[in-house]
């Protein structure tokens, strides 16, 4: 690779090489195609071997272009990093973020949904983040850190204020409201742990399965839990912002 430097600006030779590889390095990068599939390589690489294995060099490879075009899409690995943590964590909370102060759906509804929206996006394209998440978040900067703890945490609030609707409403037993929270987010985290596509039941059964679990954990009645069996999750229309990084 060679290096030029143009009214002080440097360009790289392969420019060609990298555009016939797809690898446009005049995009932009936040909106980038390209840098969406890198992401999806990294995350696959950082499942597989761990973020201290896994290099720009095996992310290029697998993407197929070259090292150095990485860098005119993340800074560093570390970057990489926290954008594959931040979309998964941004994707989950975007999607259920209008449930804390819905009012007018059901409890037991709004719980179903989270379930739904975690599953799909626990099991989909990202699932190995979590595993991700749990091991590596710790290399990152302080500040991205309680930005993802952040989220994480605003998820957490969104299932703790459903929950002290359902008890409001005479659906849920009183309980303590955090501790509750903290087991129906601990099992549905666990999840991709140790699901298995192939395995005895599929990803919706098991879903439906944790969602009434966790309703009975509750002291939901059995009536209620029926009533709502075949209910489809509700949703909203999102905008998701962008990735705001130290």
């Amino acid at each position: 690779m060679t290096l030029i430097n143009v009214s002080g600006h440097c360009h790289y030779f392969f420019d060609d090489f990298l555009s016939q590889k797809g690898c446009d390095v005049k995009t932009e990068k936040t909106e980038s195609p390209i840098r969406k599939k890198l992401l999806v390589k990294a995350r696959t690489l950082f499942g597989q071997k761990g973020y201290s294995e896994t290099t720009i060099k095996d992310i290029a490879i697998a993407y197929g272009c070259e090292p150095a075009n990485i860098y005119n899409y993340f800074k560093s690995k570390e970057s990489i990093l926290y954008a594959v943590l931040y979309e998964e964590t941004q994707s989950l909370v975007s999607k259920i973020r209008f449930l804390k102060d819905d009012h007018a759906t059901s409890p037991i509804l709004q719980i179903k949904t989270l379930f739904e929206v975690h599953g799909e996006v626990a099991l989909g394209a990202m699932k190995p983040g979590k595993l991700i998440y749990d091991t590596e978040l710790w290399r990152l900067s302080k500040n991205n850190q309680i930005k993802l703890i952040q989220m994480r945490d605003e998820y957490d609030a969104i299932l703790r204020a459903i929950i002290k609707r359902g008890i409001a409403a005479g659906l849920f037993k009183k309980t303590d409201v955090s501790l509750a929270a903290y087991a129906i987010v601990s099992t549905i985290m666990r999840l991709r742990v140790w699901y298995k596509p192939k395995g005895r039941l599929s990803k919706n059964e098991i879903i439906r399965i944790l969602w009434v679990f966790s309703l009975r954990a509750l002291g939901c009645d059995e009536k209620h839990i029926a009533n709502y069996s075949t209910a489809k999750p509700i949703s909203a229309k999102l905008t998701l912002p962008k990735p705001n990084e130290d």
